[in-house]
């Protein structure tokens, strides 16, 4: 396998053949891009345990490959029936980078469980996404067992510290109507419970479209943070909500009501979708964003809230960049001297992407989708250009904490 292939490949192309896991004797690479669920008797290192699932190992193997199918842009790469392991390959949705997910179902003393073990093929850190993806997997498999199942979410190792986006939230929480706009199942639950454990009026979800086991992921949340309570409150006080929409504008009326809500920032009569907000919350990342960051801030604004709490990704505007014409979001051709530079500039920061290194001389739309690489840009967010698009929107920076190449932002109107 090649970098270069292994970018520019569909599917499981350019991957190598693949080869089956020896689990108990496995060491994961000291760099922070992989997650590893177990089975709590695995004597090795581990980031989840994994849970121990109704049936035998053989019925929860063709339920995994069943539930794999359903994963966006996941392609199986190999089976191997004999040991009940299979490879998959996900591919991101933004630069097409590959990551490896390879699962194996096992017999345990308690019961049946598994090892899943998510891992990037490119970047040093992966900013928490494989370790977001092993909880996805889980629980969807979970799910797709008898409820007979005994845990149906995995049980941490050790509890997750909380982040400076969920920190700020709760800080923020006490008597306001909290709105999430940016989609992570995972994540987005958790957040919801804080907020409501810190004294917040309301919690209302809302993206574009609303994930499968909304409902389950908040209780399993609860069950992790020790909320349950306020996870049944929640579900509990979304029913007797109202609908302002008539059914030809949305497809399933009752989404409104529930905690999580379909709804989008860019829909001109988003105000009328919305319940009271006071406080709203992005954590989607506009450096990553597959979209207009001004747009998306502006569609912040456009939710009637009066604060906003802002998680994004930054990358220092430097002399160099400045003197070749890149500005605080750069999308488009670069030339061989433009891509070194901003290469350079990311790489600063603990951003490597790997088409710099497969497009040396001219880095161009037309090129990379001639190669196959699906929807090809290339952009960074500065800390003016990032206080600039907030202004232009409407909203005042009050604070921001930075966390290496990450910041949360503050900001009122």
């Amino acid at each position: 396998m090649t970098s270069i292939a292994a970018l520019i490949g569909r599917g499981p192309k350019g991957l190598g053949t693949p080869a089956p896991i020896e689990f108990a004797s496995l060491v994961q690479p000291s760099s922070p891009n992989t997650c590893l669920a177990a089975p709590a008797g695995h004597p090795g290192p581990k980031q989840v345990t994994a849970p121990i699932l109704p049936g035998s190992p053989e019925e929860v193997f063709t339920a995994l490959l069943r539930v794999a199918e359903g994963f966006p842009r996941t392609w199986r790469i190999a089976a191997w029936p004999e040991r009940r392991q299979a490879q998959w390959v996900e591919r991101s949705a933004l630069v097409n980078y590959p990551d490896i997910i390879t699962a194996e179902c096992v017999a345990t003393p308690a019961g049946t469980s598994l090892f899943l073990y998510s891992r990037s093929l490119f970047g040093y850190s992966d900013l928490g996404v494989n370790g977001k993806r092993v909880a996805r997997w889980l629980a969807a498999l979970a799910a797709a067992l008898p409820a007979a199942a005994l845990p149906v979410v995995a049980s941490p190792v050790a509890a997750a510290p909380l982040s400076p986006l969920a920190a700020q939230v709760q800080d923020a929480a006490p008597g306001q109507h909290v709105l999430l706009a940016w989609d992570d199942p995972l994540e987005m639950p958790e957040i919801a419970l804080r907020a409501i454990a810190a004294g917040a009026a309301s919690v209302q979800a809302m993206t574009p479209e609303r994930p499968e086991q909304a409902d389950q992921r908040l209780a399993e949340a609860g069950i992790r943070l020790g909320l349950s309570t306020e996870a049944e409150a929640l579900l509990a006080a979304r029913p007797a909500a109202r609908d302002p929409l008539p059914p030809p504008l949305h497809a399933d009326p009752g989404a409104w009501r529930a905690w999580w809500m379909r709804g989008s920032l860019d829909a001109p009569d988003l105000r009328e979708r919305l319940p009271q907000t006071d406080l709203v919350v992005d954590g989607a990342d506009l450096a990553r964003l597959d979209g207009d960051p001004p747009r998306r801030l502006a569609g912040l604004r456009a939710t009637g809230a009066r604060r906003l709490i802002l998680r994004s990704s930054l990358v220092p505007m430097t002399s160099a960049l400045s003197a070749l014409g890149l500005g605080p979001w750069h999308a488009g051709e670069l030339t061989a001297e433009s891509s070194a530079a901003l290469d350079a500039a990311l790489q600063s920061v603990g951003i490597s992407l790997p088409q710099f290194a497969a497009f040396p001389e001219r880095l161009t739309r037309e090129a990379a989708l001639a190669a196959g690489l699906a929807d090809p840009w290339w952009w960074f967010i500065s800390e003016a250009g990032l206080d600039r698009w907030l202004a232009e929107a409407g909203w005042r920076v009050e604070g921001r904490r930075m966390l290496g190449a990450s910041v949360v932002v503050t900001a009122a109107c």
